[in-house]
């Protein structure tokens, strides 16, 4: 389960980031899952739930945003969103190969919402 890593990759960068924050609070977390990444958000969502009791990050809400894929034909330019990962016919022309991906490959934290009343 990759999700493992990817998590423990996050709180390192959760890390890194806080220190800005000077004593601060981190209230929530929203990472961005494309369709294409490869990553399965309930076990990313486990991973977290699993990694962050007796962390600083304990009571933190991970927010997971699944992004859909959103390819341009690469014969007309024509932007859609695709039913399937693997047969993507243009809506406008009907071509099946060729198209640029725009959206759907990200894995990447979004925001983090920071507890200022403290």
């Amino acid at each position: 389960m990759h999700e493992m890593s990817i998590i423990q990759s996050i709180l390192g960068i959760l890390k890194e980031e806080m220190v800005k924050y000077d004593g601060q609070k981190l209230k929530k977390v929203t990472i961005k899952n494309g369709a294409l990444a490869g990553v399965v958000t309930e076990s990313l969502t486990f991973a977290w739930e699993a990694l962050i009791p007796d962390t600083p990050y304990a009571g933190v809400v991970l927010e997971v945003v699944e992004v859909p894929i959103k390819v341009a034909c690469g014969q007309c330019g024509e932007e859609f969103w695709p039913e399937h990962t693997k047969c993507m016919p243009c809506p406008k022309c009907e071509t099946l190969i060729g198209h640029d991906v725009l959206e759907g490959k990200e894995m990447l934290i979004d925001s983090i919402e920071i507890d200022d009343t403290v």
